[in-house]
């Protein structure tokens, strides 16, 4: 059965973007990738800075498994 209402935020090793890019953790100081429900983008930097990629959507992503 699924799950119905609000998608919660993943915290992904990277995802792979609509324009055919990809976003990956550990790269161009990226620390952090989080992928939202309504399939925008959040990267947290070396500095602890928070942001949303402007005009970026996901469309795949690889997940974290602890």
């Amino acid at each position: 059965m699924a799950r119905k209402g609000k998608k919660r935020p993943i915290q992904v090793w990277g995802c792979d973007l609509e324009d055919g890019t990809r976003v990956n953790a550990g790269e161009d100081d990226i620390v952090s990738v989080i992928v939202h429900g309504d399939h925008t983008v959040t990267v947290t930097d070396t500095n602890h800075v928070e942001k949303i990629l402007e005009g970026a959507r996901w469309v795949g992503y690889v997940p974290r498994q602890n």
